[in-house]
């Protein structure tokens, strides 16, 4: 019987051996594709996180703007418009026909003050607005005897003076007698025949010379003369 009993033992353990040989075969299995399973999982974080956190790629940057032109300067007032010369020549003379008429008027220092009247007529340059000539004829209240102012602009030749002409007439040379800053200025008493003429003319001319000597002629129309005149005698 013991005989028996161990060899029955011993047939047992071969079969023991192999079953846990091939126990020990499925764990070392398992474990290994536990152990690959694990390290692909560690081979693949790495790429998943370098997916997410692809750089972008850089874009070329823009280009700089080009600076803006500085605005033109505006042009000063030299620059717009032309200096007028202190004196006319007698081109800007000729090109500047004189108003169409005698201006006149009455005015008194107060209510109580006498009326004093006058009439006037003056010539501008066009392109410039410079007085040329301004001819006033004035009535004072207590004479009642007319005279006439001129006035002519500065920079002239003053010994030349200047000189009236009635139509073709014989020339009334008069003095400068002052200056100031916006002309110089003649004056005469005005005869009853200059006062004759000067109703019954056409053209009164007013001449004067520049720096240069050279004659400036102004003709001044005499047409409402008469007209005005009655008005302020």
């Amino acid at each position: 019987m013991r005989i028996l009993l161990n060899r029955s033992a011993s047939a047992a353990r071969p079969q023991r051996t192999g079953r846990l040989a091939s126990i020990g075969v499925e764990c070392m299995t398992m474990r290994l594709t536990t152990i690959l399973a694990a390290c692909s999982l560690v081979l693949l974080a790495p790429s998943t996180s370098w997916a997410q956190v692809k750089p972008k790629p850089a874009t070329a940057p823009k280009p700089a703007a080009a600076p803006a032109q500085p605005a033109a300067p505006p042009a000063t007032a030299a620059e717009a418009t032309p200096a007028a010369s202190a004196t006319p020549t007698a081109a800007d003379a000729a090109q500047n026909p004189p108003p169409p008429e005698w201006v006149s008027r009455c005015a008194s220092e107060g209510r109580q003050g006498a009326l004093e009247c006058a009439l006037e007529q003056t010539a501008f340059l066009s392109k410039t607005g410079q007085l040329v000539t301004a001819v006033t004829v004035r009535v004072p209240a207590d004479t009642r005897q007319p005279t006439m102012a001129v006035q002519v602009p500065v920079g002239l030749y003053l010994p030349g003076g200047v000189n009236l002409q009635i139509d073709d007439g014989k020339a009334m040379p008069l003095v400068l007698q002052t200056c100031d800053l916006k002309g110089c200025y003649a004056g005469t008493q005005v005869s009853a025949e200059m006062l004759a003429a000067l109703k019954a003319g056409k053209k009164l001319s007013v001449t004067f010379q520049s720096l240069n000597k050279e004659n400036i002629s102004v003709p001044l129309q005499l047409s409402n003369f008469a007209q005005a005149y009655q008005k302020i005698q």
